[in-house]
Parts: C-alpha cells; structure tokens; sequence
C-alpha cells in the first residue's frame, strides 16, 4: 500500500472509534478497539519521530525553514548577538525523540512508584480474606487486585466490614475477572503505549475508554458466576468514593460508574446485531492495520531519501552559482595582451 494511503488511513483509524458507541458492544470486542488505537497512536508518534530526526534534515525544505526561522523571524539572534542558528537547529531535530523518551520514561517511573508503594500496602497484611484474598488494613474501603507483580486480591479490613456476603462474593468474583481474563497485562501495557503517545491529542481518553471497557467485562464475568448484578451495582456504589490504592485495579473503576450501574441494573442495554458486526469488523481492521504498520516502520527509519531529495538549499543555491560561473563568457585572450601594449 501506497505511504500516502496510510498516512491518510491512520488518522481516520485513530479518531472513528472516539464517534462510536463502543460501550454498547461486546466490551471484549470494545476493549479490543481502543488497545489498536492506543497502538497506532504510539506507531505514530514514533514514526513522527523518525522523520524529524531522519529525513528532515536530508530535505531542502528543512534548510529553507530553518533559514526562514533563523534570519526573518528571529533575527535580532542572528545579526546583533552574532549566535550561529546551527546548534539550535540541531536540536530541534532532536528535541521531539528527546521529548517522547521523556515521556515514556515518566510513565514507567509512575508504573514503578506504584510498585513500591503496593510494596509498602502489603507490608500490613492482616491475613488471608475469602476466595484465597488477602486482607489489608485500610479505613478506606478497598477491593482490588494488584495490577503489578505478584497476582493478589486484596480486600480492606473495612471493606469486609461494610459489605454484606453477597455484595463481597460479587466484588471478589469482579476482581477474579480481572485476573481469569488478562487485565492485567493489557493495563500495564496500556500504560507504556499511553507514555510514547501523548503527544498525540485524545490519547487519555482512549486509555480511560479502554479500561472502562475493562471494568465492563469484568462486571459480565461476574454476573456470569453470581447472577446477582444488583449486589454488584451495590458494591461498586460502596467503593466507587474510595481512591483505588497505588498499584491495583479497584473495583470501582475510573470513570464513566454510571453507565457500568446503569447496566447492572438494566436501565442501559446493548446494541443491536449489525453495530456488534459493524464494532467486530472493526476491530478486524485495526489489528491488521497495527500489524501492517509495525512491519514497516523498521523499513522506513532505514529508508534512504531519494537522490533528488537530499540536495539541501544551501546545496541547491550553492549549485546554481557554479552553474552561472560556467556559464559565464570567459575574459578575452586579445582584450588580455592589449593591455600591456596600451601602456
């Protein structure tokens, strides 16, 4: 396929799912959706970076810009405090590779502070809670499953307090779900894939979306194993005031509790068959286009321009000048000898 075809098709793949009602579909099939866009938004901030720091600088027009930038719209730099524009436009090639390193740097400090603050929690284990759970001591109530390290349940002293014994079978079978259908890796995935794209716009509302999703699917998991979805609907209400502690996956979520309630309790219902097909064949294009885009973005950043590409401006105005010198009539022999003559 065509590089301008793609460049073309990106954009619309990234922002389509934004305008669709993805939460009233499979949220497997929905959750599916926004990891390939969160995917493409990452491929594409890496290829961004690619071209700035690889081929911009083999093309005339980053010579013409940067000419344009350095002697018309920052001139008092160039003429009256004599510094060379040449460091300056070195290092904004560099700045943007620079600036999504940064990014996904601070996103796994964020995923490793978490760690060692879960670390910390677990020190207080007070024991082993129901369905192989293990209780903490916490004034806040909390039912959660570790989203980093070792796979664990947790539940507060206070949460088993304040729930009754179908409420806590509901939370803990929600919070089995996460852990029975691969949440966790997916989040942690998430994250990383949210650090290299955000400087793309909508990128935090694809990861909310997405673990939104998440949080349905492990609400269907347990309405599957209890078929109790009211005592959910309650417990998700009893914890959803609490902040999810650092390093879990809480059951009240992030975001959106009104819908996940809204469906528990039957007020909001699913699509119908063909926008399920429709969101299916959907998500059947992203993922091709997520492995397509990966395969050949290897070949792109060791893509050579062009020949007629990498002549720069300065090469070109440089060109032109030897062209008008050969061109130019040569002094005459015989205007040269007269000259002594004449005096």
């Amino acid at each position: 396929m065509d590089a301008f075809v793609v460049a073309g098709l990106i954009p619309v793949a990234i922002l389509l799912p934004h305008l669709l009602p993805l939460h009233r579909v499979d949220p497997a099939v929905a959750a599916t959706v926004w990891m390939c866009v969160l995917m493409l938004r990452a491929l594409t901030a890496i290829g961004a970076v690619i071209f700035v720091f690889v081929f911009m600088p083999r093309t005339g027009a980053y010579d013409a810009i940067t000419h344009w930038c350095w002697h018309e719209a920052l001139p008092v730099l160039a003429t009256h405090l004599g510094l060379s524009g040449h460091p300056l436009a070195h290092a904004a090639i560099v700045l943007p590779a620079m600036a999504l390193a940064g990014s996904l740097l601070w996103a796994l400090f964020g995923l490793a502070q978490a760690w060692l603050l879960l670390r910390v929690k677990l020190r207080r284990t007070l024991g082993g809670g129901p369905l192989g759970s293990t209780v903490i001591a916490d004034h806040e109530i909390v039912i959660g499953v570790s989203g980093i390290g070792r796979t664990r349940i947790l539940v507060s002293d206070r949460a088993l307090g304040a729930m009754d014994r179908d409420e806590l079978a509901a939370s803990l079978n929600h919070e089995l779900g996460h852990i029975r259908r691969r949440h966790r890796p997916l989040r942690l995935l998430a994250s990383v894939l949210v650090g290299l794209g955000r400087p793309l716009p909508g990128t935090r509302s694809a990861e909310t979306e997405l673990r939104f999703s998440l949080e349905r699917d492990a609400d269907e998991y347990a309405v599957r194993r209890t078929r109790d979805p009211l005592s959910l609907a309650s417990a998700i209400c009893k914890t959803a005031a609490a902040q999810s502690s650092a390093g879990t996956i809480g059951l009240g979520g992030s975001g959106r509790v009104m819908l996940r309630l809204d469906y528990l309790e039957g007020h909001a219902v699913r699509g119908g068959r063909r926008l399920e097909q429709g969101i299916g064949m959907l998500a059947v294009t992203l993922v091709g286009a997520v492995v397509a885009l990966s395969a050949t973005l290897p070949s792109w950043a060791l893509a050579t321009p062009k020949p007629e590409h990498t002549i720069t401006a300065t090469g070109a105005h440089c060109a032109k000048d030897v062209r008008a010198a050969s061109l130019a009539p040569a002094p005459s022999s015989r205007a040269t000898e007269a000259v002594p003559g004449n005096a």
